[in-house]
């Protein structure tokens, strides 16, 4: 008898797992949840049912938006992009990024392994305390924090080209990139996941002005509010009336205010009281808000945002270049003359309605091929 019960037992066993064992091989070959996101990047595309109406949102801003011709390249205002920055994947196999693009990108990427072989002296005292703001008020007065501590470092012009990391710009001081660096690795190590951090390189508005691009950092704080735009203190006075005799002998390197932090001899939330160069602000109120927008990048990728202005004229207008004259670009878009300025700018020329509906005029403007 235990003998029969034992059989009984076997085989009752083996029929169960014969039922089940489809099962459990079709879910171990499911994707984990968190697979898609273990990069700590968002990778949605432009049709990621997640967030449909902030997508066509900014696809409307920059339908609708007011774009900068310089140089035989337009690109959108940056305000006009906004939140659709992060929206966006960063290194579309799509696309082909330009070679400003790939450059930042990995002078970035330099400078971060430089980072992790050398900090300036201080620098973990910097993280624990924006760590501990972000712990006490939250993301944004986070943000606000490790802004006004690198806005402490003196500007300097003069550099090398390259992304200056940390410890070298304490030292020495830098440009805007520097700045925005900074500020990137600083946030980095504080905790703050890079899907919602970007560098932004803004071009110049108009032609002929090749030392007006600049470069900040944008960060999303969380997907129902603006995104914050940390600039950095402009060029001395004496850069700017293009007086460059004092320029080697200005002093460099951090304020005394942050040295004194970076000794541990005052708290980091000094800053806020007398805080140095723009604070973080949202976009569209940012010094820097109708510049126009090249390429958005991290140490992931980049995205961007120019290509090349209409040229083929689409119909003869009645009096020369104005803002009846239509013209298409190199995908056969619609584009129309923004005579409102003296310096040329650009609009989409076709504003149906249903534009939104349809995936070509979408795919048209957010897939740029960067030349």
């Amino acid at each position: 008898m235990p003998l029969a019960r034992l059989l009984l037992c076997f085989l009752q066993c083996s029929f169960a797992a014969a039922m089940l064992l489809p099962a459990v091989v079709g879910a171990a070959n499911l994707p984990a949840p968190s697979q898609r996101y273990a990069s700590g990047t968002h990778d949605a595309g432009p049709g990621d049912s997640a967030t449909p109406h902030t997508l066509k949102a900014g696809i409307e801003r920059l339908r609708t938006g007011t774009w900068w011709e310089a140089n035989r390249k337009i690109r959108p205002e940056l305000a006009q992009v906004g939140d659709l920055m992060f929206l966006l994947p960063l290194a579309d196999t799509k696309l082909e990024p330009s070679s400003d693009a790939i450059g930042r990108v990995q002078r970035l990427r330099e400078a971060l392994r430089t980072h992790l072989t050398r900090e300036p002296a201080g620098w973990t005292r910097l993280v624990a305390q924006v760590r501990a703001e972000r712990v006490k008020a939250g993301d944004a007065s986070a943000v606000l924090l490790a802004d006004a501590l690198v806005n402490q470092v003196r500007y300097r012009d003069g550099t090398d080209g390259s992304d200056y990391a940390p410890a070298r710009f304490f030292a020495e001081s830098g440009v805007c990139k520097d700045f925005a660096v900074a500020k990137y690795l600083l946030l980095r190590d504080a905790g703050f996941d890079i899907a919602r951090l970007r560098l932004a390189s803004l071009a110049p508005r108009y032609n002929n002005t090749p030392d007006d691009w600049h470069v900040i950092l944008v960060v999303q704080i969380d997907v129902a509010s603006e995104p914050l735009a940390l600039d950095s203190p402009s060029a001395p006075t004496a850069k700017r009336t293009g007086d460059t005799t004092n320029v080697a002998s200005a002093s460099s390197g951090p304020s005394a205010l942050l040295g004194a932090i970076l000794a541990g001899r005052e708290p980091a939330d000094a800053v806020l009281r007398a805080p140095a160069g723009p604070l973080a602000t949202p976009l569209s109120r940012s010094g820097q808000a109708r510049r126009p927008l090249a390429t958005v990048f991290n140490e992931q990728g980049s995205r961007s945002f120019e290509r090349a202005a209409p040229g083929a004229l689409r119909r003869a207008p009645a009096a020369g270049r104005n803002s009846n004259a239509m013209y298409v670009d190199e995908m056969g878009k619609p584009w129309k003359v923004d005579g409102s300025g003296t310096f040329p700018k650009w609009r989409v020329a076709d504003d149906q309605a249903d534009e939104l509906a349809k995936p070509g005029p979408a795919a048209g403007l957010i897939r740029v091929v960067a030349r």
